[in-house]
């Protein structure tokens, strides 16, 4: 069995020390470009492999950084842990678990930091995370009571996001909107303290439209469960008093609402409109195509894996909100 190449292997071919195969391979520290070139050649020549955990154990960092979410389907994901891995980082993807538990578990992990794309969790376990030490970014969706100021939050304007798709949903001429939240979402329903929630009432409510909590989504533990409430708000009320349309906090889950709506003899957008949240690819291959709110995800995940470097750095980047733009398609 072939012995694994190390870096003083590397600094012996290259006829330099250990230290300045280190600085070249860290890009620390300056190094004449006669050295650089000597030990990049020898790397190659050797195959050399860093050694990602001994570095860790050096430095006091793993380079893995934690996704925590309660689907983990969005393109964020995939498009944030990819900006991450070309920096140099590890990214882990975890379906959230509320309990503490979960939190410990984490904790344990020995994570660099971490982004959480989940509301079922309580102020006291996120701040948990951040006492340990270990930076988190949330993507908030809700309100929170006693939540630590090193948390950063970034996300989309949710409130704003949902504002915009009902006021234009109701210059349409719809007065009966439903509301689908994401999947596996904890909700408290019209009254709850979901940003999407209070968008959603604060907005019908402005406009002296009556809040239905009927035509609030609350069973979200699965799509079936979400489908099955769509399919009562659509049968349970003669057609004079159904929702004529739907907003879906997520292009997956729109696309499958409206093919529902289809096998119920309903047309989209004629007899029911639909609007997504999102922008991801499958919005532009539904028919009709899905009206969407645009959070430029591309854009968000470069942001995000910039703020989560920055924190493993040390520095504490700004909370912010992103705006998204409602683009109208087909389907509304």
């Amino acid at each position: 069995m072939n012995r694994k190449v190390t870096r003083n292997d590397v600094a012996k071919k290259a006829g330099v020390s250990p230290a300045v195969v280190s600085y070249v391979m860290n890009n620390s520290n300056y190094v004449s470009e006669q050295k650089r070139k000597a030990v990049l050649k020898a790397v190659e020549e050797l195959n050399y492999t860093p050694n990602i955990f001994a570095k860790g154990l050096r430095t006091n960092r793993s380079s893995q950084i934690a996704l925590v979410g309660d689907t983990l389907q969005d393109e964020l994901y995939g498009t944030l842990s990819s900006e991450l891995f070309d920096q140099g980082y590890y990214p882990s993807l975890f379906f959230s678990r509320k309990e503490d538990a979960f939190i410990g578990k984490l904790i344990e992990g020995r994570f660099d930091a971490m982004f959480m794309a989940s509301n079922g969790f309580s102020a006291e376990q996120l701040n948990r995370i951040v006492d340990s030490g270990i930076p988190l970014i949330l993507y908030q969706s809700r309100s929170y009571e006693g939540l630590d100021p090193r948390i950063v939050v970034r996300a989309p304007d949710l409130y704003d996001g949902v504002r915009k798709t009902i006021n234009y949903l109701i210059l349409k001429g719809h007065r009966r909107i439903a509301c689908i939240p994401p999947l596996k979402y904890k909700t408290g329903g019209v009254g709850g303290d979901d940003f999407r929630a209070q968008a959603y009432t604060d907005t019908l409510k402005a406009n002296g439209i009556p809040v239905n909590p009927d035509f609030f989504c609350v069973h979200t533990q699965n799509e079936q469960s979400i489908l099955d409430d769509v399919c009562n708000m659509l049968t349970a009320y003669p057609a004079e008093e159904r929702p004529t349309a739907f907003f879906a906090s997520d292009d997956h889950m729109a696309a499958q609402v409206m093919q529902y709506v289809k096998k119920c003899s309903l047309r989209v957008p004629e007899d029911v409109a639909m609007v997504g949240w999102g922008n991801i690819a499958s919005s532009y291959i539904t028919t009709p195509e899905l009206t969407t709110i645009d959070t430029e995800i591309g854009f968000f995940a470069q942001e995000l894996s910039k703020a989560l470097i920055q924190m493993v750095n040390g520095k504490q980047p700004e909370s912010r909100l992103y705006k998204g733009k409602l683009i109208i398609r087909g389907s509304t």
